[in-house]
Protein backbone atom coordinates (compact mmCIF):
# COMPACT_ATOMS: atom_id res chain seq x y z
CA UNK A 1 0.00 0.00 0.00
CA UNK A 2 1.19 3.36 -0.83
CA UNK A 3 1.35 6.16 1.47
CA UNK A 4 0.91 9.29 -0.16
CA UNK A 5 3.20 12.01 0.54
CA UNK A 6 1.85 15.67 1.99
CA UNK A 7 1.72 17.02 -1.18
CA UNK A 8 -0.30 14.20 -2.53
CA UNK A 9 -4.08 14.25 -3.30
CA UNK A 10 -5.87 11.63 -0.60
CA UNK A 11 -9.24 10.79 -1.96
CA UNK A 12 -12.01 11.25 0.81
CA UNK A 13 -14.72 10.98 -1.47
CA UNK A 14 -15.90 14.07 -0.71
CA UNK A 15 -16.74 16.69 -3.31
CA UNK A 16 -17.28 20.30 -3.26
CA UNK A 17 -17.91 23.29 -5.44
CA UNK A 18 -16.18 26.35 -4.93
CA UNK A 19 -18.13 29.86 -5.90
CA UNK A 20 -16.19 33.31 -4.91
CA UNK A 21 -15.79 36.07 -7.74
CA UNK A 22 -12.14 36.07 -7.42
CA UNK A 23 -11.07 34.20 -9.58
CA UNK A 24 -7.76 33.77 -7.40
CA UNK A 25 -9.62 32.86 -4.44
CA UNK A 26 -11.58 29.79 -6.57
CA UNK A 27 -8.50 28.78 -7.45
CA UNK A 28 -6.31 28.77 -4.55
CA UNK A 29 -9.07 27.26 -2.21
CA UNK A 30 -9.83 24.82 -4.64
CA UNK A 31 -6.21 23.48 -4.64
CA UNK A 32 -5.71 23.62 -1.18
CA UNK A 33 -8.96 21.43 -0.88
CA UNK A 34 -7.40 19.15 -3.33
CA UNK A 35 -4.24 18.64 -1.28
CA UNK A 36 -6.32 17.95 1.69
CA UNK A 37 -8.95 15.29 -0.31
CA UNK A 38 -11.53 17.10 -1.53
CA UNK A 39 -12.14 16.92 -4.93
CA UNK A 40 -13.40 19.91 -6.10
CA UNK A 41 -15.88 18.96 -8.95
CA UNK A 42 -16.79 22.32 -9.79
CA UNK A 43 -15.71 26.46 -10.15
CA UNK A 44 -18.01 29.32 -10.51
CA UNK A 45 -17.53 33.27 -10.33
CA UNK A 46 -21.01 34.11 -9.53
CA UNK A 47 -24.42 32.59 -7.75
CA UNK A 48 -25.75 31.41 -11.03
CA UNK A 49 -23.10 29.68 -11.45
CA UNK A 50 -22.89 28.25 -8.06
CA UNK A 51 -27.07 26.71 -8.20
CA UNK A 52 -26.01 25.40 -11.84
CA UNK A 53 -22.83 23.69 -10.82
CA UNK A 54 -24.70 22.53 -7.77
CA UNK A 55 -27.80 21.10 -9.64
CA UNK A 56 -25.35 19.83 -11.86
CA UNK A 57 -23.22 17.61 -9.89
CA UNK A 58 -24.42 17.49 -6.08
CA UNK A 59 -21.58 17.87 -4.12
CA UNK A 60 -21.11 17.15 -0.61
CA UNK A 61 -19.94 20.88 -0.07
CA UNK A 62 -20.77 24.20 -1.41
CA UNK A 63 -17.74 26.78 -0.28
CA UNK A 64 -19.56 29.67 -1.31
CA UNK A 65 -18.54 33.90 -1.18
CA UNK A 66 -21.35 35.85 0.14
CA UNK A 67 -20.51 39.37 -1.79
CA UNK A 68 -20.02 39.16 -5.22
CA UNK A 69 -21.19 41.67 -7.83
CA UNK A 70 -24.14 39.12 -9.40
CA UNK A 71 -26.33 36.76 -7.43
CA UNK A 72 -24.47 36.83 -4.12
CA UNK A 73 -24.20 33.84 -1.74
CA UNK A 74 -27.59 35.44 0.00
CA UNK A 75 -29.47 34.88 -3.28
CA UNK A 76 -27.67 31.29 -3.45
CA UNK A 77 -28.20 29.78 -0.05
CA UNK A 78 -31.59 30.53 -0.21
CA UNK A 79 -31.69 28.62 -4.14
CA UNK A 80 -29.50 25.95 -2.57
CA UNK A 81 -32.18 25.37 0.18
CA UNK A 82 -34.85 25.16 -2.20
CA UNK A 83 -33.16 22.52 -3.68
CA UNK A 84 -31.58 20.44 -1.05
CA UNK A 85 -32.77 21.80 2.40
CA UNK A 86 -30.02 19.88 4.20
CA UNK A 87 -27.10 20.61 1.80
CA UNK A 88 -24.05 21.42 3.27
CA UNK A 89 -23.13 24.79 2.33
CA UNK A 90 -19.73 26.89 4.29
CA UNK A 91 -20.08 30.85 3.70
CA UNK A 92 -17.01 32.55 3.23
CA UNK A 93 -17.04 36.30 3.93
CA UNK A 94 -14.97 39.28 5.09
CA UNK A 95 -18.53 40.94 5.97
CA UNK A 96 -19.00 40.82 9.57
CA UNK A 97 -21.32 43.01 10.20
CA UNK A 98 -24.57 41.85 12.24
CA UNK A 99 -26.79 42.11 9.96
CA UNK A 100 -24.59 39.56 7.13
CA UNK A 101 -24.53 37.15 10.62
CA UNK A 102 -28.60 37.44 10.94
CA UNK A 103 -29.25 36.69 7.60
CA UNK A 104 -26.66 33.81 7.29
CA UNK A 105 -28.51 32.41 9.76
CA UNK A 106 -31.86 32.49 8.82
CA UNK A 107 -31.12 30.96 5.66
CA UNK A 108 -29.31 28.53 7.77
CA UNK A 109 -25.81 28.53 6.65
CA UNK A 110 -23.88 25.50 7.44
CA UNK A 111 -21.36 26.86 9.06
CA UNK A 112 -19.74 30.68 8.54
CA UNK A 113 -16.26 31.53 7.78
CA UNK A 114 -14.40 34.84 7.84
CA UNK A 115 -11.79 35.89 5.70
CA UNK A 116 -9.13 36.14 5.64
CA UNK A 117 -9.63 32.63 6.87
CA UNK A 118 -6.71 29.77 7.82
CA UNK A 119 -7.42 26.69 5.53
CA UNK A 120 -6.69 24.72 8.87
CA UNK A 121 -9.88 26.49 10.25
CA UNK A 122 -11.74 25.72 6.84
CA UNK A 123 -11.12 22.06 7.12
CA UNK A 124 -11.88 22.07 10.77
CA UNK A 125 -15.65 23.76 9.69
CA UNK A 126 -15.31 21.11 6.99
CA UNK A 127 -14.64 17.86 9.07
CA UNK A 128 -17.24 18.80 11.78
CA UNK A 129 -19.47 18.93 9.22
CA UNK A 130 -18.91 15.83 7.26
CA UNK A 131 -18.12 14.01 10.72
CA UNK A 132 -22.19 15.41 11.28
CA UNK A 133 -23.53 13.87 8.09
CA UNK A 134 -22.11 11.00 8.52
CA UNK A 135 -23.60 10.54 12.09
CA UNK A 136 -27.12 11.77 10.50
CA UNK A 137 -26.74 8.53 7.57
CA UNK A 138 -25.76 6.23 10.08
CA UNK A 139 -28.86 6.88 11.87
CA UNK A 140 -30.55 6.88 8.86
CA UNK A 141 -29.37 3.17 7.98
CA UNK A 142 -30.04 2.43 11.66
CA UNK A 143 -33.64 3.02 11.45
CA UNK A 144 -34.16 1.53 7.70
CA UNK A 145 -32.47 -1.25 8.77
CA UNK A 146 -34.77 -2.41 11.81
CA UNK A 147 -37.26 -1.73 9.74
CA UNK A 148 -36.11 -4.03 7.04
CA UNK A 149 -35.98 -6.39 9.87
CA UNK A 150 -39.47 -5.97 11.66
CA UNK A 151 -40.93 -6.69 7.49
CA UNK A 152 -38.46 -9.85 7.31
CA UNK A 153 -40.07 -10.89 10.85
CA UNK A 154 -43.47 -10.13 9.47
CA UNK A 155 -42.50 -12.04 6.32
CA UNK A 156 -40.90 -15.17 7.19
CA UNK A 157 -44.17 -15.69 10.01
CA UNK A 158 -46.89 -15.35 7.21
CA UNK A 159 -44.41 -17.57 4.93
CA UNK A 160 -44.61 -20.02 7.74
CA UNK A 161 -48.09 -19.62 8.65
CA UNK A 162 -49.13 -20.44 4.92
CA UNK A 163 -46.73 -23.50 4.88
CA UNK A 164 -49.01 -24.74 7.73
CA UNK A 165 -51.65 -23.67 5.75
CA UNK A 166 -50.21 -25.67 2.27
CA UNK A 167 -50.03 -28.78 4.98
CA UNK A 168 -53.66 -28.37 6.34
CA UNK A 169 -54.74 -28.22 2.78
CA UNK A 170 -53.09 -31.60 1.49
CA UNK A 171 -53.60 -33.21 4.60
CA UNK A 172 -57.66 -32.06 4.17
CA UNK A 173 -57.74 -33.52 0.46
CA UNK A 174 -55.95 -36.50 1.44
CA UNK A 175 -58.73 -37.23 3.97
CA UNK A 176 -61.67 -36.10 1.28
CA UNK A 177 -59.87 -38.81 -1.21
CA UNK A 178 -59.75 -41.71 1.31
CA UNK A 179 -63.68 -40.83 2.27
CA UNK A 180 -64.45 -40.76 -1.64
Amino acid sequence: MKIPSSYENIDTGITAIVIDDDADTVSFLSELLEIKGINVIGKGYDGMDAVKLFIKHRPTIVFLDVTMKDHDGFFTLEKIRKIQPDAIVILMTGDMSEETQKRLIELDASAIIYKPYEINEVMRQTNELIIRLKLELMKDIAAKKARLEKLNTILGNRLHESDINTIRKAQYFDEKEKLV
